[in-house]
């Protein structure tokens, strides 16, 4: 059951730190079509849109915390508590830090599913011990 619950944290950490990434990514995109059908006026955008950032980051520690307190390894719970603190500190400093979020999300993205592949690993070692 507990590997069931960090395979699950794992997953919800790759779905948010993927939606953060296309969060980001749309930003410009936005801009791009706004100055190229509009008479370059300054856009802004709405006040939630901004505020999504530290939705991504909340449902991103949430899953940090769970699926680092079930890793088998210190590795994986050192990493994902560094690629989160990264995009932290992106999201605070984001004017000057944007291009930190992508890498600190990619990062993110590879130590979840590193860490579901060596929880199924374990979990099948556990079942040919048992079995056998």
């Amino acid at each position: 059951m507990r590997e069931k619950v960090s395979i699950k944290s794992d997953q919800a950490g790759i779905a948010s730190a993927v939606l953060c990434t296309v969060h980001c990514l749309v930003v410009p995109v936005l801009f791009l079509l706004r100055f190229s059908v509009a008479d370059n006026t300054a856009f802004h955008l709405p006040v939630w849109w901004e505020k999504l950032d530290f939705v991504f980051l909340a449902v991103s520690f949430a899953a940090v915390y769970h699926s680092a307190g079930h890793t088998r390894t210190r590795e994986i719970k050192l990493s994902l508590w560094t690629f989160w603190l990264v995009l932290a500190i992106a999201i605070i400093f984001q004017a000057q830090l944007h291009w930190l979020a992508y890498l600190a999300s990619a990062g993110l993205i590879v130590t979840h599913f590193l860490n579901i592949r060596l929880m199924r690993r374990y979990n099948k070692a556990q079942a040919l011990r048992n079995n056998g």
